[in-house]
């Protein structure tokens, strides 16, 4: 493996040591406003009342609800269990909800995931997904896709929808698009001084991004968005769910 081979590895398992810390994570990238997302998931939580059993798939280092199970790919101290969306390791219909925010585009078959969502959620239960649309290339370990809210759409269809639409704006893509072009820029080819540069022009142009306050409600806003999100219900004509606690895990 040589220099330029090696480099985005060095970074993922850079990015991957840092965001076990939940106060060094928080520089890792800009904090991109995503109020109709974070609304909408809120609204599920307090739906669903404190009791819920919800699955944080993705989860990274942040505990949505005292009762959200995390799931990721590598054992922190924030995770709960480690598994593979591709293959979930629990039984049928034994969530309330389940939250998936920037995962899919890092995922091999977002498919496979988005039907083992379905398979764990409780007749009536919801998913909350979120995904990149015009957002740079961000392996983590690695970053396969991006969807327009149409295509989001279309991959949850077996969910009815319930909401969705803009989930982060079009100044939070043009401010990725700058921030990584200006690393590109100056970096000479290195990609650890491009992404470091980017860091630091990110910080310093931040306060533009604020304008998606007022981006992000306009009805066109989805031509140039930053990111999409999706709520969507399960139809209640599914098996019978899963309550005993005990049961949830399987032996997949």
């Amino acid at each position: 493996m040589n220099n330029q081979e090696s480099q985005p590895y060095r970074i993922s398992q850079i990015k991957r040591r840092l965001r076990q810390s939940r106060f060094l994570s928080s520089f890792l990238g800009c904090p991109y406003p995503a109020p109709p997302w974070e609304k909408a998931v809120k609204r599920v939580i307090r739906k669903l009342g404190p009791s819920a059993r919800i699955l944080d798939l993705g989860s990274g280092v942040d505990r949505r609800t005292p009762k959200t199970i995390n799931l990721e790919i590598k054992a922190t101290p924030h995770v709960d269990v480690v598994g593979d969306g591709h293959v979930l390791p629990f039984k049928d219909c034994v969530f309330d909800a389940v939250i998936c925010e920037a995962v899919l585009e890092h995922v091999r078959g977002p498919n496979q995931v988005v039907a083992e969502i379905h398979r764990v959620v409780k007749a009536g239960g919801y998913v909350c997904a979120a995904v990149p649309f015009l957002q740079g290339f961000h392996a983590s370990p690695h970053d396969y896709q991006r969807y327009t809210v149409p295509g989001f759409e279309c991959l949850f269809s077996a969910f009815t929808k319930v909401e969705g639409g803009v989930c982060a704006g079009p100044t939070a893509s043009l401010h990725w698009i700058f921030r990584e072009y200006a690393g590109l820029f100056f970096s000479f080819g290195n990609l650890l001084l491009a992404k470091l540069i980017s860091l630091i022009v990110g910080w310093i142009t931040f306060p533009l991004v604020w304008l998606d306050y007022l981006l992000i409600w306009n009805r066109h806003a989805h031509i140039l968005a930053s990111a999409v999100y999706l709520v969507g219900e399960k139809s209640s004509n599914n098996p019978q769910s899963i309550d005993s606690e005990t049961a949830l895990l399987t032996n997949r």
